[in-house]
Formats: C-alpha cells, structure tokens, sequence
C-alpha cells in the first residue's frame, strides 16, 4: 500500500470563526449560572487552545474540580448545540475548494481541532461545511494540544493496518500552537493567515508552508512537496 497524504484541518480560525459576541456571552452566562468565580472569561485568549484546557481554566479557584467541570461542558455542549446559527460563524472563503481538493485520490481528509467532538460537529453543521473527514483528532482528551498529533496516527493505523509516517500528515491551522503541534509529530505545517495571527507573527514559528487563503489548494500543496524536496536535497 502507498501512503496517503492525510490532511488535517484545524476548524476555528482556519475554516471558519465563531463571532465572539456570541461565544464569549454563552460561556459567561453558563459561569455564572453554575456560579463559577472566573474573571478571564471574556479576556482570556483562546486562540489554538483545545476546549478542555478553556473549560479547566475556568475552575481555578474551584480546586478545578472534576465533578464541577463535567457540568461545565455538559452545559457547554448542549446549548451550543441549540443555540449556534450560522449568522454567528464567519465561513471562510474557498473552504469548499479546499475540502474538495483534498477528498479526492491519494488524500485522507481529517480534522486535528482543539474543540470537543459535538462541538466540531455542530459548528461545522452551522458553518454548512460538508468535510467527511476520515481521521478525527479532538480537545476531549487532553489539554495540551502537542497530544493530539498522536491520536491522529493511531487513528489511521487502525483504519489501514499501515504503519503511519507523520512526514505525509499535513496540519492546516492558522495559530503558533497548531506549528507547534505538527512540529512535534514531525508532520507538515501549513498555517493560514485566516485567524488572529499574521504572517509576520506566524512565521516566527517557521511553518513549512504560509498561505493567506485555502485558495486554489492544487497550487499551494504543490509548493508544500517541493519545498520539502528542496529540503532534502541540500541535506545530502
């Protein structure tokens, strides 16, 4: 069997936003219903962060309780579910080209996502963006986003019974900690310019590839490989 190319797609600043004025308001309302003291809701950066590592932060003046934080997403969850429209999501532009690009031959589509499983699922729905994504790697599990990587390579080893190479997993993401991540792994990075960072900003991080759009993919991805040959050929 040859390797595919397994493409990881980040979701919040990558393939669309969430309007804060509506994020922010929801989790303060749930806070203070389960009468959290947490002063940060509305300050604290989220930005490449999983949903678990968000949600325990809320809790540090609760012992972070266990118990206490199983009730925070609970709550969390279901009125995402019930509330999120797609007039609060900002869909980024050529996701579907970029989506389609990479369902075709030789690819595996999948999502490498801070946020929790029902949360990726029901933004996406909001954002009416149709990814059948093979692979799902989620902020369910762990906080640190570095763990993720993992996740994704036992989940194509148990689809394909194939060993899996990280070098032909690409992230797609548009913050430092979704370089990081990849870099971790030793996967590819790819960020976009799409979220809060810029590409001076993103750069420092030294991705493989920065592209300011998913805008025609056959194109960028072509420049991915290349640059890795490139690579390769001035180690030898």
């Amino acid at each position: 069997m040859r390797h595919p190319w397994v493409i990881l797609f980040d979701i919040d600043g990558t393939l669309l936003t969430v309007n804060s004025n509506f994020n922010r308001p929801l989790l303060r309302s749930i806070v203070n219903g389960l009468k959290i003291s947490y002063n940060g809701v509305e300050t604290d950066p989220f930005s490449g962060r999983t949903d678990h590592d968000i949600l325990s932060s809320f809790l540090e003046n609760h012992g972070f309780d266990q118990s206490l934080y199983q009730q925070l997403k609970q709550i969390y969850l279901e009125r995402l579910t019930t509330e999120l429209r797609s007039e609060h999501i900002l869909r980024h532009l050529y996701v579907d080209e970029a989506v389609a690009f990479f369902s075709g031959d030789n690819f595996v589509p999948g999502l490498l996502t801070g946020n929790f499983p029902s949360a990726a699922e029901t933004k996406l729905k909001a954002a009416n963006i149709n990814l059948d994504f093979k692979i799902g790697a989620f902020g369910d599990v762990h906080k640190d986003r570095n763990m993720l990587p993992q996740l994704a390579l036992n989940k194509f080893e148990q689809l394909f019974d194939f060993e899996a190479d990280p070098k032909k997993f690409v992230v797609i993401g548009d913050t430092p900690r979704d370089i990081q991540c990849a870099q971790s792994a030793g996967m590819r990075s790819v960020a976009v310019t799409t979220g809060s960072f810029n590409h001076d900003e993103l750069a420092s991080f030294n991705p493989d590839l920065i592209i300011e759009s998913l805008k025609n993919p056959e194109i960028w991805f072509k420049q991915l490989i290349e640059n890795e040959v490139n690579q390769t050929s001035n180690q030898l």
